[in-house]
Protein backbone atom coordinates (compact mmCIF):
# COMPACT_ATOMS: atom_id res chain seq x y z
CA UNK A 1 0.00 0.00 0.00
CA UNK A 2 0.81 3.44 -0.86
CA UNK A 3 0.22 6.41 1.80
CA UNK A 4 -1.42 9.63 0.32
CA UNK A 5 0.50 11.64 2.09
CA UNK A 6 4.03 10.97 2.36
CA UNK A 7 4.09 8.59 -1.04
CA UNK A 8 5.86 5.87 1.19
CA UNK A 9 5.09 2.12 0.62
CA UNK A 10 4.04 -0.11 3.68
CA UNK A 11 2.46 -3.64 3.74
CA UNK A 12 0.15 -3.68 6.14
CA UNK A 13 -2.40 -1.56 8.46
CA UNK A 14 -4.28 1.30 8.00
CA UNK A 15 -1.70 3.98 9.49
CA UNK A 16 1.31 5.05 7.75
CA UNK A 17 4.95 3.37 9.62
CA UNK A 18 6.24 6.48 7.92
CA UNK A 19 4.36 9.56 8.54
CA UNK A 20 1.81 8.02 11.22
CA UNK A 21 -1.12 9.12 9.15
CA UNK A 22 -4.34 7.66 8.97
CA UNK A 23 -4.38 6.48 5.44
CA UNK A 24 -8.45 5.54 5.71
CA UNK A 25 -9.16 8.89 7.30
CA UNK A 26 -7.05 10.83 5.06
CA UNK A 27 -8.16 9.45 1.99
CA UNK A 28 -11.58 9.87 3.52
CA UNK A 29 -11.41 13.60 4.48
CA UNK A 30 -9.23 14.21 0.63
CA UNK A 31 -12.51 12.69 -1.12
CA UNK A 32 -14.86 14.80 1.01
CA UNK A 33 -12.64 17.96 0.33
CA UNK A 34 -12.78 17.04 -3.70
CA UNK A 35 -16.20 16.37 -3.87
CA UNK A 36 -17.10 19.89 -1.91
CA UNK A 37 -14.32 21.34 -4.19
CA UNK A 38 -16.31 19.76 -7.49
CA UNK A 39 -19.80 20.89 -5.76
CA UNK A 40 -18.47 24.37 -5.51
CA UNK A 41 -16.65 24.79 -8.88
CA UNK A 42 -19.81 24.13 -10.19
CA UNK A 43 -21.99 26.01 -8.03
CA UNK A 44 -19.86 28.86 -9.52
CA UNK A 45 -19.95 28.41 -13.32
CA UNK A 46 -23.68 28.53 -12.67
CA UNK A 47 -22.81 32.32 -11.23
CA UNK A 48 -24.60 31.04 -7.64
CA UNK A 49 -21.32 32.78 -5.88
CA UNK A 50 -23.22 32.34 -2.24
CA UNK A 51 -23.43 28.81 -2.23
CA UNK A 52 -20.38 28.53 -4.20
CA UNK A 53 -17.83 30.07 -1.38
CA UNK A 54 -19.76 28.06 1.13
CA UNK A 55 -19.14 24.77 -0.32
CA UNK A 56 -15.44 26.02 -1.14
CA UNK A 57 -15.36 27.16 2.55
CA UNK A 58 -15.92 23.78 3.87
CA UNK A 59 -13.52 22.04 1.69
CA UNK A 60 -10.67 24.01 3.19
CA UNK A 61 -12.23 23.54 6.23
CA UNK A 62 -11.76 19.64 5.94
CA UNK A 63 -8.45 19.56 4.03
CA UNK A 64 -6.38 23.32 4.61
CA UNK A 65 -4.22 21.80 1.99
CA UNK A 66 -6.35 21.64 -0.50
CA UNK A 67 -4.11 24.45 -2.94
CA UNK A 68 -7.20 23.52 -5.77
CA UNK A 69 -10.25 24.72 -3.36
CA UNK A 70 -7.81 27.60 -1.67
CA UNK A 71 -7.15 29.36 -5.22
CA UNK A 72 -10.92 28.72 -6.42
CA UNK A 73 -12.38 30.44 -3.31
CA UNK A 74 -10.07 33.20 -3.57
CA UNK A 75 -11.17 33.90 -7.24
CA UNK A 76 -14.99 33.81 -5.79
CA UNK A 77 -14.63 36.11 -2.93
CA UNK A 78 -12.48 38.37 -5.37
CA UNK A 79 -15.28 38.33 -7.73
CA UNK A 80 -17.87 39.49 -4.80
CA UNK A 81 -15.70 42.06 -3.71
CA UNK A 82 -13.67 40.30 -0.97
CA UNK A 83 -10.68 41.58 -1.44
CA UNK A 84 -8.31 40.87 1.25
CA UNK A 85 -10.12 37.82 2.43
CA UNK A 86 -9.37 36.72 -1.63
CA UNK A 87 -5.35 37.70 -1.10
CA UNK A 88 -5.12 35.92 2.32
CA UNK A 89 -6.21 32.39 0.68
CA UNK A 90 -4.17 33.29 -2.26
CA UNK A 91 -0.87 33.92 0.43
CA UNK A 92 -1.60 31.34 2.21
CA UNK A 93 -1.81 29.02 -1.29
CA UNK A 94 1.63 30.14 -2.05
CA UNK A 95 2.86 29.00 1.24
CA UNK A 96 1.31 25.19 0.72
CA UNK A 97 2.46 24.88 -3.32
CA UNK A 98 5.67 27.15 -4.34
CA UNK A 99 6.08 25.76 -7.49
CA UNK A 100 3.59 26.52 -10.49
CA UNK A 101 1.00 27.76 -8.39
CA UNK A 102 -1.93 29.87 -9.91
CA UNK A 103 -2.19 32.29 -6.70
CA UNK A 104 1.48 33.61 -7.54
CA UNK A 105 0.00 34.96 -10.30
CA UNK A 106 -3.13 36.40 -9.13
CA UNK A 107 -0.89 38.04 -6.71
CA UNK A 108 1.06 39.48 -9.10
CA UNK A 109 -1.99 40.85 -11.09
CA UNK A 110 -3.42 42.47 -7.96
CA UNK A 111 -0.31 44.04 -7.17
CA UNK A 112 0.26 45.57 -10.68
CA UNK A 113 -2.54 47.62 -10.22
CA UNK A 114 -2.52 49.03 -6.68
CA UNK A 115 -4.79 52.07 -7.92
CA UNK A 116 -7.38 49.35 -8.61
CA UNK A 117 -6.76 47.27 -5.66
CA UNK A 118 -6.78 50.70 -3.28
CA UNK A 119 -10.21 51.59 -4.65
CA UNK A 120 -11.69 48.49 -3.95
CA UNK A 121 -10.68 48.68 -0.04
CA UNK A 122 -11.86 52.13 -0.48
CA UNK A 123 -15.10 50.48 -1.13
CA UNK A 124 -14.62 48.13 1.56
CA UNK A 125 -13.90 50.81 3.92
CA UNK A 126 -17.22 52.38 2.55
CA UNK A 127 -19.13 49.61 3.15
CA UNK A 128 -17.84 49.64 6.71
CA UNK A 129 -18.85 53.27 7.62
CA UNK A 130 -22.28 52.23 6.06
CA UNK A 131 -22.89 49.92 8.79
CA UNK A 132 -21.82 52.42 11.34
CA UNK A 133 -24.47 54.98 10.08
CA UNK A 134 -26.60 52.28 10.08
CA UNK A 135 -26.29 51.79 14.19
CA UNK A 136 -26.52 55.36 14.18
CA UNK A 137 -29.83 55.61 11.81
CA UNK A 138 -28.70 57.97 9.58
CA UNK A 139 -29.74 55.71 6.68
CA UNK A 140 -29.06 58.77 4.22
CA UNK A 141 -25.51 58.83 5.01
CA UNK A 142 -25.06 54.98 4.54
CA UNK A 143 -26.82 54.89 1.38
CA UNK A 144 -24.40 57.83 0.06
CA UNK A 145 -21.46 55.71 0.99
CA UNK A 146 -22.77 52.45 -0.33
CA UNK A 147 -23.50 54.30 -3.63
CA UNK A 148 -19.91 55.41 -3.85
CA UNK A 149 -18.63 51.88 -2.76
CA UNK A 150 -20.78 49.98 -5.70
CA UNK A 151 -20.10 52.29 -8.38
CA UNK A 152 -16.24 51.74 -8.01
CA UNK A 153 -16.74 47.98 -7.12
CA UNK A 154 -20.28 46.89 -9.55
CA UNK A 155 -19.96 43.28 -7.89
CA UNK A 156 -19.71 44.41 -4.16
CA UNK A 157 -23.23 42.04 -3.41
CA UNK A 158 -22.79 42.67 0.25
CA UNK A 159 -22.95 46.49 -0.44
CA UNK A 160 -25.94 46.13 -3.11
CA UNK A 161 -27.58 44.12 -0.46
CA UNK A 162 -27.23 46.67 2.15
CA UNK A 163 -28.29 49.28 0.09
CA UNK A 164 -31.50 47.47 -0.49
CA UNK A 165 -32.15 47.20 2.93
CA UNK A 166 -31.58 51.13 3.37
CA UNK A 167 -33.74 51.47 0.68
CA UNK A 168 -36.30 49.43 2.64
CA UNK A 169 -35.95 51.43 5.59
CA UNK A 170 -37.09 54.23 3.78
CA UNK A 171 -39.89 52.70 2.20
CA UNK A 172 -38.57 53.64 -1.34
CA UNK A 173 -39.71 50.18 -2.64
CA UNK A 174 -38.80 51.09 -6.40
CA UNK A 175 -35.06 51.55 -5.81
CA UNK A 176 -35.03 48.16 -3.44
CA UNK A 177 -36.47 46.62 -6.16
CA UNK A 178 -33.85 47.32 -8.74
CA UNK A 179 -30.62 46.81 -6.27
CA UNK A 180 -31.99 43.52 -5.61
CA UNK A 181 -32.18 42.62 -9.19
CA UNK A 182 -28.84 44.08 -9.32
CA UNK A 183 -27.64 41.26 -6.81
CA UNK A 184 -29.68 38.74 -8.25
CA UNK A 185 -28.28 39.25 -11.78
CA UNK A 186 -24.56 39.04 -10.26
CA UNK A 187 -25.34 35.76 -7.93
CA UNK A 188 -28.75 34.14 -8.85
CA UNK A 189 -29.32 32.07 -5.99
CA UNK A 190 -28.03 34.59 -3.05
CA UNK A 191 -30.54 33.79 0.10
CA UNK A 192 -30.86 37.55 1.24
CA UNK A 193 -31.45 39.13 -2.10
CA UNK A 194 -34.28 36.03 -2.75
CA UNK A 195 -35.14 37.42 0.70
CA UNK A 196 -35.61 40.98 0.10
CA UNK A 197 -36.90 40.25 -3.84
CA UNK A 198 -40.11 38.36 -1.77
CA UNK A 199 -40.82 40.83 0.66
CA UNK A 200 -40.85 43.54 -2.70
CA UNK A 201 -43.18 41.01 -4.91
CA UNK A 202 -45.84 38.68 -2.25
CA UNK A 203 -46.98 35.84 -3.64
CA UNK A 204 -43.91 35.56 -6.70
CA UNK A 205 -40.63 33.73 -6.58
CA UNK A 206 -37.92 34.25 -8.71
CA UNK A 207 -37.59 31.92 -11.83
CA UNK A 208 -34.27 29.80 -12.19
CA UNK A 209 -33.47 27.35 -13.87
CA UNK A 210 -32.70 23.91 -11.55
CA UNK A 211 -28.73 23.20 -10.75
CA UNK A 212 -29.11 19.92 -11.63
CA UNK A 213 -31.61 17.31 -13.51
CA UNK A 214 -32.48 13.76 -12.29
CA UNK A 215 -32.81 11.10 -14.47
CA UNK A 216 -35.74 8.75 -14.43
CA UNK A 217 -35.42 5.15 -12.66
CA UNK A 218 -35.90 2.56 -15.17
CA UNK A 219 -38.67 0.31 -15.08
CA UNK A 220 -37.88 -3.05 -12.73
CA UNK A 221 -37.87 -6.29 -15.70
CA UNK A 222 -40.74 -8.76 -15.30
CA UNK A 223 -39.44 -11.67 -13.20
CA UNK A 224 -39.00 -14.94 -15.18
CA UNK A 225 -40.92 -18.06 -13.51
CA UNK A 226 -39.36 -21.08 -12.58
CA UNK A 227 -39.27 -24.36 -15.12
CA UNK A 228 -40.95 -26.92 -13.84
CA UNK A 229 -38.38 -30.25 -13.92
CA UNK A 230 -40.22 -33.51 -14.70
CA UNK A 231 -40.01 -36.83 -12.96
CA UNK A 232 -37.66 -38.60 -15.37
CA UNK A 233 -35.80 -35.34 -15.66
CA UNK A 234 -35.37 -35.44 -11.04
CA UNK A 235 -34.65 -39.85 -11.88
CA UNK A 236 -31.55 -38.85 -13.91
CA UNK A 237 -29.90 -35.96 -11.75
CA UNK A 238 -30.00 -38.51 -8.66
CA UNK A 239 -27.04 -40.92 -7.47
CA UNK A 240 -27.71 -44.34 -6.57
CA UNK A 241 -27.55 -44.51 -2.54
CA UNK A 242 -25.40 -47.50 -2.65
CA UNK A 243 -22.98 -45.72 -4.65
CA UNK A 244 -22.62 -42.68 -2.23
CA UNK A 245 -22.19 -44.88 1.02
CA UNK A 246 -19.53 -46.55 -0.96
CA UNK A 247 -17.94 -43.38 -1.18
CA UNK A 248 -18.38 -41.51 2.25
CA UNK A 249 -16.70 -45.01 3.76
CA UNK A 250 -13.57 -44.97 1.16
CA UNK A 251 -13.35 -41.31 2.04
CA UNK A 252 -13.42 -41.84 5.56
CA UNK A 253 -10.35 -44.64 6.24
CA UNK A 254 -8.47 -42.47 3.88
CA UNK A 255 -9.03 -40.12 5.88
CA UNK A 256 -7.98 -41.99 9.07
CA UNK A 257 -4.47 -43.49 7.37
CA UNK A 258 -3.51 -39.99 6.30
CA UNK A 259 -3.75 -38.81 9.87
CA UNK A 260 -2.08 -41.67 12.07
CA UNK A 261 0.91 -41.13 9.50
CA UNK A 262 1.24 -37.62 8.26
CA UNK A 263 0.15 -35.22 11.60
CA UNK A 264 3.49 -35.80 13.74
CA UNK A 265 5.54 -34.76 11.16
CA UNK A 266 3.09 -31.83 10.66
CA UNK A 267 2.74 -30.93 14.29
CA UNK A 268 6.81 -31.13 14.32
CA UNK A 269 7.28 -28.59 11.11
CA UNK A 270 4.22 -26.33 12.35
CA UNK A 271 6.02 -25.96 15.48
CA UNK A 272 9.29 -25.29 13.83
CA UNK A 273 7.83 -22.10 11.37
CA UNK A 274 6.13 -20.99 14.55
CA UNK A 275 9.12 -20.25 16.52
CA UNK A 276 10.60 -18.75 13.54
CA UNK A 277 7.33 -16.54 12.81
CA UNK A 278 7.63 -15.25 16.62
CA UNK A 279 11.27 -14.68 16.23
CA UNK A 280 10.86 -12.61 13.23
CA UNK A 281 8.11 -10.89 15.10
CA UNK A 282 9.89 -9.51 17.93
CA UNK A 283 12.63 -8.48 15.15
CA UNK A 284 10.38 -6.31 13.34
CA UNK A 285 7.95 -5.00 16.30
CA UNK A 286 11.64 -3.67 17.54
CA UNK A 287 12.46 -2.36 14.17
CA UNK A 288 9.07 -0.82 13.75
CA UNK A 289 9.02 0.74 17.45
CA UNK A 290 12.44 2.62 16.45
CA UNK A 291 10.88 3.91 13.09
CA UNK A 292 7.86 4.88 15.07
CA UNK A 293 9.96 6.85 17.82
CA UNK A 294 11.65 8.47 14.60
CA UNK A 295 8.22 9.17 13.05
CA UNK A 296 7.02 10.87 15.90
CA UNK A 297 10.20 12.69 16.34
CA UNK A 298 9.67 14.38 12.61
CA UNK A 299 6.14 14.83 13.37
CA UNK A 300 6.10 17.08 16.19
CA UNK A 301 9.34 19.06 13.81
CA UNK A 302 7.19 19.37 11.25
CA UNK A 303 4.34 20.46 13.56
CA UNK A 304 6.64 23.33 15.04
CA UNK A 305 8.03 24.20 11.39
CA UNK A 306 4.01 24.78 10.13
CA UNK A 307 3.40 26.59 13.49
CA UNK A 308 6.50 29.09 12.88
CA UNK A 309 5.07 29.44 9.12
CA UNK A 310 1.54 30.61 10.45
CA UNK A 311 3.09 32.57 13.07
CA UNK A 312 5.15 33.94 10.23
CA UNK A 313 2.39 34.65 7.88
CA UNK A 314 0.16 36.04 10.75
CA UNK A 315 2.81 38.71 11.40
CA UNK A 316 3.48 39.97 7.60
CA UNK A 317 -0.29 39.92 7.10
CA UNK A 318 -0.40 42.40 10.16
CA UNK A 319 2.64 44.22 8.52
CA UNK A 320 1.00 44.20 5.12
CA UNK A 321 -2.36 45.02 6.72
CA UNK A 322 -0.39 48.39 8.73
CA UNK A 323 1.00 49.82 5.52
CA UNK A 324 -1.74 49.33 4.02
CA UNK A 325 -3.71 51.73 6.32
CA UNK A 326 -0.28 53.98 6.35
CA UNK A 327 -0.35 54.51 2.64
CA UNK A 328 -4.45 55.28 2.84
CA UNK A 329 -3.23 57.98 5.31
CA UNK A 330 -0.35 59.17 2.78
CA UNK A 331 -2.98 59.33 -0.12
CA UNK A 332 -5.63 61.71 2.17
CA UNK A 333 -3.14 63.91 3.13
CA UNK A 334 -1.98 64.61 -0.11
CA UNK A 335 -5.78 65.11 -1.33
CA UNK A 336 -5.81 67.48 2.04
CA UNK A 337 -3.15 69.44 0.86
CA UNK A 338 -4.59 69.43 -2.78
CA UNK A 339 -7.54 71.08 -1.57
CA UNK A 340 -9.90 67.74 -1.93
CA UNK A 341 -11.10 67.94 1.84
CA UNK A 342 -14.17 65.72 1.21
CA UNK A 343 -12.37 62.52 -0.18
CA UNK A 344 -9.24 63.11 2.73
CA UNK A 345 -11.44 63.09 5.16
CA UNK A 346 -13.27 60.15 3.55
CA UNK A 347 -10.21 58.04 4.02
CA UNK A 348 -9.46 58.86 7.38
CA UNK A 349 -13.18 58.62 9.05
CA UNK A 350 -13.36 55.13 10.36
CA UNK A 351 -9.89 54.34 9.75
CA UNK A 352 -8.24 52.16 12.50
CA UNK A 353 -4.87 53.88 13.76
CA UNK A 354 -3.44 50.89 16.32
CA UNK A 355 -0.09 51.13 15.47
CA UNK A 356 0.59 54.21 13.79
CA UNK A 357 3.36 56.42 14.60
CA UNK A 358 3.41 59.75 16.06
CA UNK A 359 3.96 61.60 12.96
CA UNK A 360 0.76 59.78 11.24
CA UNK A 361 -1.56 60.68 13.98
CA UNK A 362 -0.83 63.96 13.87
CA UNK A 363 -1.61 63.99 10.02
CA UNK A 364 -4.87 62.47 10.98
CA UNK A 365 -5.39 65.11 13.59
CA UNK A 366 -4.13 67.84 10.89
CA UNK A 367 -6.39 66.79 8.23
CA UNK A 368 -9.43 66.76 10.69
CA UNK A 369 -8.74 69.62 12.00
CA UNK A 370 -8.57 71.98 8.98
CA UNK A 371 -11.20 70.35 6.98
CA UNK A 372 -13.90 69.29 9.51
CA UNK A 373 -14.78 73.52 10.24
CA UNK A 374 -14.68 74.02 6.51
CA UNK A 375 -16.59 71.02 5.24
CA UNK A 376 -19.49 71.77 8.00
CA UNK A 377 -19.81 75.46 6.42
CA UNK A 378 -19.90 73.97 3.21
CA UNK A 379 -22.24 71.60 3.84
CA UNK A 380 -24.62 73.93 5.79
CA UNK A 381 -24.64 76.46 2.72
CA UNK A 382 -25.88 73.58 0.81
CA UNK A 383 -28.19 72.17 3.15
CA UNK A 384 -29.29 75.98 3.78
CA UNK A 385 -29.99 76.55 0.02
CA UNK A 386 -31.81 72.90 -0.41
CA UNK A 387 -34.14 73.96 2.78
CA UNK A 388 -34.66 77.65 1.22
CA UNK A 389 -35.90 75.64 -1.62
CA UNK A 390 -37.66 73.07 0.09
CA UNK A 391 -36.02 70.20 -1.35
CA UNK A 392 -35.99 68.84 2.18
CA UNK A 393 -34.57 65.88 1.10
CA UNK A 394 -31.63 66.83 -0.15
CA UNK A 395 -31.56 69.40 3.08
CA UNK A 396 -31.59 66.51 4.88
CA UNK A 397 -28.31 64.92 3.62
CA UNK A 398 -26.32 68.27 3.51
CA UNK A 399 -27.65 68.81 7.05
CA UNK A 400 -26.61 65.55 8.24
CA UNK A 401 -23.32 66.13 6.89
CA UNK A 402 -23.08 69.36 8.60
CA UNK A 403 -23.97 68.26 11.47
CA UNK A 404 -20.98 65.63 11.75
CA UNK A 405 -18.66 68.24 10.57
CA UNK A 406 -19.71 71.40 12.65
CA UNK A 407 -18.34 71.57 16.18
CA UNK A 408 -21.03 73.00 19.10
CA UNK A 409 -19.01 76.34 18.89
CA UNK A 410 -19.73 76.92 15.16
CA UNK A 411 -21.84 79.84 14.46
CA UNK A 412 -24.15 78.07 12.28
CA UNK A 413 -24.66 75.33 15.07
CA UNK A 414 -27.80 76.88 16.45
CA UNK A 415 -29.52 77.32 13.34
CA UNK A 416 -28.16 73.87 12.14
CA UNK A 417 -29.95 72.02 15.14
CA UNK A 418 -33.36 74.44 14.69
CA UNK A 419 -33.73 73.42 10.70
CA UNK A 420 -32.81 69.41 11.72
CA UNK A 421 -35.44 69.44 14.34
CA UNK A 422 -38.00 71.26 11.65
CA UNK A 423 -37.66 68.88 9.36
CA UNK A 424 -37.81 65.82 12.06
CA UNK A 425 -41.24 67.63 13.45
CA UNK A 426 -42.48 67.91 9.53
CA UNK A 427 -42.31 64.22 8.51
CA UNK A 428 -44.59 63.53 11.27
CA UNK A 429 -45.14 61.36 14.74
CA UNK A 430 -42.37 58.99 13.55
CA UNK A 431 -39.91 61.53 14.01
CA UNK A 432 -41.16 63.40 16.65
CA UNK A 433 -38.47 62.09 19.27
CA UNK A 434 -35.59 63.12 17.55
CA UNK A 435 -37.24 66.40 16.87
CA UNK A 436 -37.65 66.76 20.92
CA UNK A 437 -34.14 65.96 21.65
CA UNK A 438 -33.08 68.52 19.19
CA UNK A 439 -35.38 70.94 20.24
CA UNK A 440 -34.87 70.50 24.18
CA UNK A 441 -31.18 70.86 23.47
CA UNK A 442 -31.27 73.86 22.20
CA UNK A 443 -33.93 75.36 24.81
CA UNK A 444 -31.14 74.69 27.41
CA UNK A 445 -28.42 76.00 25.20
CA UNK A 446 -29.81 79.24 24.22
CA UNK A 447 -32.98 80.23 25.84
CA UNK A 448 -33.93 82.75 23.17
CA UNK A 449 -33.04 81.99 20.11
CA UNK A 450 -36.49 81.34 18.28
CA UNK A 451 -38.37 80.70 21.49
CA UNK A 452 -41.54 81.56 20.25
CA UNK A 453 -41.82 78.58 17.77
CA UNK A 454 -38.98 76.25 19.91
CA UNK A 455 -41.93 76.71 22.14
CA UNK A 456 -45.07 76.00 20.14
CA UNK A 457 -43.45 72.88 18.08
CA UNK A 458 -42.42 71.48 21.63
CA UNK A 459 -45.94 72.30 23.05
CA UNK A 460 -47.47 70.39 19.52
CA UNK A 461 -45.20 67.33 19.91
CA UNK A 462 -46.45 66.97 23.97
CA UNK A 463 -49.36 66.84 23.07
CA UNK A 464 -49.22 64.28 20.28
CA UNK A 465 -47.21 61.80 22.07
Amino acid sequence: MKCPNCQKSFKSGKKCPNCNVDVVLFMGTTRLSNKLFNQGLERLKVSDFYHGIEMLSKSIAINKNNVSARNLLGLALFEVGHIGDALKHWVISTSLLKDENPASKYIDQAHKNPRILERYNDAVGMFNQALGHIKQKSDDLAIIQLKKAVEINPRFIDALNLLTLCFLIQNDREKALTTVERVLAIDPLNPIGLNYYGLLNPGKTKTRKPFAGVAPAKPLSDAVPYRTISLEEKKQSNFHIAEILAFIIGAACSAAALYFMLIPAIERDNTAQLQTVRSEMDVAATGYQTELDEANAREELLHAQVTQNETEILRLENITELQDRQIRVHHAYNRFLDGELREATSIVDGLMTTGFPNDLLDRIDEIRTGAYPVLGVEYYGEGLAAFNADDFALAAQHLQRAYYFLDEGAAQWNELLFMLASMHYNQGEDHFDEAQVLLLDLQARVPNFRAAAIARMLESIESQI
